[in-house]
């Protein structure tokens, strides 16, 4: 199952990626470089290259080769990548952009901070140190509503890509060139557990509920690049024909929650107790307006989907949505590309969307009431 020639380098199938971190963590340290494809009996084997660690001053130059990442973002997603990224020693320098300093320190900072300093990832408020920098990959973990900040921000600073991986609620325009929307099914979670090395302490972790699901992503040459980043980090993830489906099944279990979730100030068991019956509505808007600009998905959505969407949502159990933990913080919401999405496609076609709207409209009002109750 791998090759290993007289300089140290070890070829690993994509298909035993499972492996990659056990390798990464071996003596004498096995690193991650690249990816390639091989002729194996005849056929295209792609995988992963890693070199053995012989020396510091072979050490020191294949860190110089192993990618840089940027994670734009330091909430839960982005800390959990950025920290698993460098974790798994299967990358190069790993920085971690949080908000701008005039926006405050968030209450979860010490989190971020107590992870970010255990695995080695550089916490950053600013761009100022990377400024004409050009980094392998840029993930983006931020709210659609700040997307348009953040590529202006980075033009500022001309700061540019190989590869920009976007995970966001929702669905907007592409702004970045060379870019791979990500699906996730996962919630994460900051907590504190008991340290196992010394009881009198704690150690910050992020739960993920739904883990052993992969992030999906299109099959194009640039996804299937990053499924081999996540991979050897290990998260899995899949490039695949199908995400057209992926990405509007996440778009339906979001949009039958997320905002509706504030309204009921409810977690995900609560929804589908107490408001059954509305989201069944909605999800009728949904079927009725997106089939159409979404024909591509909908060309792959099964028959029992209703099923699908909805068990999705009861996998979450007591988790609040994203959207819901934002209202009660006191941040922005993505109203407008989730299911302010799907009045804008309503609108186009000439078509109500009269729940949907409605829902809209009722988080707008209840935004409103919060925001003038702090002033």
């Amino acid at each position: 199952g791998k090759t290993v020639t007289r300089t140290g380098v070890v070829f690993v199938p994509a298909r035993q990626s499972s492996r990659l971190p056990a390798l990464a963590e071996q003596k004498p340290r096995k690193l991650f470089l690249t990816s390639e494809t091989r002729k194996a009996r005849g056929r295209s084997v792609r995988g992963v290259i890693f070199i053995r660690d012989r020396s510091h001053k072979k050490r020191q130059k294949m860190r110089a080769e192993l990618p840089s990442v940027l994670v734009v973002g330091g909430g839960r997603v982005g800390t959990y990548v950025a920290c698993k990224f460098k974790g798994a020693g299967t990358t190069g320098e790993v920085v971690l952009k949080g908000s701008p300093a005039d926006r405050g320190v968030s209450k979860m900072q010490p989190f971020v901070d107590a992870m970010c300093r255990d695995a080695g990832v550089t916490f950053v408020r600013g761009y100022e140190r990377f400024a004409n920098r050009v980094f392998d990959f840029t993930f983006v973990s931020v709210k659609t509503y700040d997307l348009a900040n953040v590529r202006a921000e980075l033009d500022a600073h001309n700061i540019t890509s190989g590869i920009t991986i976007l995970v966001h609620n929702g669905i907007v325009a592409p702004l970045f060139e060379n870019s791979v929307r990500v699906v996730i099914p996962q919630s994460y979670d900051f907590v504190e557990e008991d340290d196992p090395r010394d009881a009198t302490k704690k150690v910050t972790k992020i739960h993920v509920k739904n883990e052993e699901k992969p992030w999906v992503m299109p099959d194009t040459g640039d996804a299937r690049k990053v499924e081999l980043l996540l991979e050897a980090s290990g998260i899995k993830g899949k490039a695949d024909p199908t995400f057209p489906y992926g990405l509007i099944r996440k778009f339906f279990i979001n949009g039958v929650a997320n905002l509706l979730s504030i309204v009921g100030d409810c977690d995900c068991d609560g929804l589908l107790a107490k408001h059954r019956g509305r989201m069944e509505v909605l999800y009728s808007e949904f079927i009725e307006v997106l089939k159409h600009p979404h024909a591509d998905a909908f060309a792959l959505v099964p028959d029992d989907f209703h099923a699908v969407v909805f068990d999705g949502l009861a996998s979450y159990g007591q988790h609040f949505p994203s959207t819901k933990m934002d209202f009660d913080a006191g941040r922005a919401l993505e109203t407008d590309s989730l299911n302010g999405y799907v009045v804008g496609q309503a609108k186009r076609q000439g078509m109500a969307a009269m729940e949907n709207e409605k829902l809209v409209n009722e988080v707008l009002n209840l935004v409103a009431e919060r925001d003038a109750r702090k002033k």
